[in-house]
């Protein structure tokens, strides 16, 4: 009877709780000041020219687009593309880590921060900007980058990689996986319900752009608050704050959303490459199943290291940068041939590594004996490499 009391309590207390909750945000959002946007005339310090680079503007297919560049352009390219919502900002411990060995160049993705928006024949799909980005390495001079993206930049750094891998030396990509893995992983049921409930919010451009603001942009201090310092959650809100910025953000966000649901990015169309990558992601991310998504990208791309950055989520170039500039540098200064696979941790998935064509790998074999007879009659061609697959420790 008394532990049911207890419970009853609890319950009580519970509910009250809730209710005094949803009572102050009712009394809040009743204000009209809430909803109004606060919109920032001039950026903050940290933002301006000389802070972490050179600001400059290049024209890609007559598109004005803007970069932030610090080290040596006799350098090689380290180009960074950032996420929706975001800026070139998001880079600044990389850039300023960076620049010494590499020419470091963080841009605007179109329609983004200080970058034209998308017109004539150019639109935000994923096509359309990896074209853009590689119009923008001539641009600067360059036949080749070292790629790193983050969020829905890496999306737009995997399209760049199946479509024109020899415009990429390296790549270092981080929190999501190919929009080819998306979709494998959303045919599998795998992605949270609550993640595709948040997506489909951002399809209601009204809406998600009068939470996005209300409250002075709380959005960006929940999102920032834990780990950014307030003079970058000020930057954020200046960029955010800026008329259209917000709508341009949500109309990238839904073109490529409708071709997520309606085209198939399949990887037998991609152009073969031996580009060595790197995936970072953080143990607390949950958008999306990380043992499941590491799993496919390592079955689709190699050879691709994978190293998941502990107490990290969504933002964790920025959550843990010196971790992760110290995992980035310690990838470009090695000769990367294939996954590397620690000792000290069981693999996730144990498979025989042997070289069998697509035909025979369509056909399950019992025993070792079949599968070594099966390699040894393979005509050669359409080879696929299987690659045992571990979670490799921070400290290794």
């Amino acid at each position: 009877i008394a532990s049911m009391d207890t419970l009853v309590v609890g319950c009580v207390k519970r509910v009250v709780f809730l209710c005094r909750q949803f009572l102050q945000c009712l009394i809040k959002w009743c204000h009209l000041t809430y909803w109004a946007p606060v919109v920032r005339k001039h950026p903050p310090d940290v933002m301006k020219p000389g802070k972490w680079g050179k600001h400059r503007y290049l024209e890609v297919h007559k598109l004005q687009i803007h970069y932030v560049e610090s080290g040596s352009s006799s350098k090689p390219l380290m180009l960074f593309l950032h996420g929706i919502p975001d800026f070139w900002y998001t880079w600044r411990h990389q850039i300023k880590a960076f620049s010494e060995d590499y020419w470091t160049v963080a841009i605007d993705l179109p329609g983004c921060g200080q970058s034209d928006e998308p017109r004539y024949d150019i639109t935000y799909t994923l096509n359309n900007l990896a074209s853009l980005v590689c119009g923008l390495i001539d641009g600067l001079g360059k036949k080749d980058c070292i790629l790193v993206g983050h969020g829905s930049g890496a999306l737009v750094g995997w399209h760049l990689l199946n479509q024109y891998p020899q415009r990429v030396s390296k790549y270092i990509m981080m929190s999501l996986p190919s929009m080819g893995v998306l979709q494998d992983l959303h045919q599998q049921g795998a992605i949270p319900l609550k993640v595709q409930a948040e997506a489909l919010f951002l399809c209601l451009p009204r809406l998600a752009t009068l939470f996005a603001r209300s409250g002075d942009f709380q959005l960006v201090d929940r999102m920032f608050a834990q780990f950014a310092k307030p003079a970058d959650i000020e930057a954020y809100k200046y960029t955010f704050s800026q008329p259209g910025a917000l709508e341009r953000f949500l109309k990238a966000y839904r073109e490529n959303f409708s071709d997520f649901l309606v085209e198939e990015y399949d990887f037998k169309e991609r152009k073969p490459s031996q580009t060595p990558g790197l995936f970072l992601i953080g143990d607390e991310d949950r958008w999306i199943p990380l043992e499941d998504c590491c799993s496919l990208l390592i079955d689709h791309y190699q050879p691709l290291e994978v190293r998941y950055v502990p107490r990290t989520g969504r933002f964790l170039h920025q959550e843990d940068p010196k971790t992760v500039n110290r995992l980035m540098r310690m990838f470009l200064n090695e000769k990367l041939d294939q996954p590397k696979v620690s000792m000290e941790v069981p693999p996730m998935t144990k498979i025989i590594q042997k070289d069998v064509c697509e035909n025979c790998h369509g056909k399950p074999h019992s025993t070792a004996e079949q599968h070594e007879n099966c390699s040894k009659h393979c005509d050669g061609e359409a080879h696929r490499h299987f690659l045992s697959k571990a979670r490799i420790p921070i400290c290794s």
